[in-house]
């Protein structure tokens, strides 16, 4: 289970942690929580000399995401926190943002970013063998990602709404 720490004491509970034997960083890495909460679960994984390990989480702001950069006290933090910075535009304050993978923009791993090439390009696993396109009484399926139609034609569909019907969510029709 997950210490969460507040986004203002993140430096100072990392810096306990490390002071308290956790000096191996195993991994830090983003969790998009839109759908249950409005914000970016940053995860840190530390380790001691036991092999005990010790989990850290900061709820960063989904809108303004910030947490204090720790790379002086883990120097791997670096890349690390360049490739969250990349995929859920998570700002590590004091820190190196430049692209380190995505080179394109965005934020891609976060559940509310639309792949375009997944909703334009017809997906095989659609049908079932000898099934057409015209074959009726039977929901769509749509890839793995790809919200419904219904929800992205819909004007007043939220973010949340979208990533929840792109996770496969039944999404219920308006009345």
């Amino acid at each position: 289970m997950a210490e969460t720490v507040a986004v203002a004491d993140w430096h100072d509970r990392v810096e306990q942690a490390r002071r308290d034997g956790y000096d191996f960083l195993i991994n830090l890495t983003a969790v998009d929580e839109i759908g249950r909460s409005p914000h970016i679960r940053v995860l840190l994984w530390l380790r001691n000399r036991n092999h005990e390990t010790l989990t850290l989480a900061a709820m960063c702001d989904r809108d303004d995401p910030h947490l204090p950069d720790i790379t002086d006290l883990f120097a791997g933090a670096a890349w690390l926190q360049r490739q969250v910075h990349d995929f859920f535009g998570v700002v590590f304050d004091g820190a190196d943002d430049s692209p380190l993978l995505n080179r394109t923009g965005g934020t891609p791993l976060r559940k509310d970013v639309l792949l375009t090439p997944r909703i334009t390009t017809r997906w095989p696993g659609g049908l079932e063998p000898g099934e057409t396109q015209a074959s009726p009484g039977r929901r769509r399926l749509v890839p793995p990602g790809v919200p419904d139609a219904t929800v992205l034609a819909d004007p007043e569909a939220t973010a949340e709404t979208i990533a929840q019907s792109a996770a496969g969510v039944r999404m219920g029709r308006a009345r």
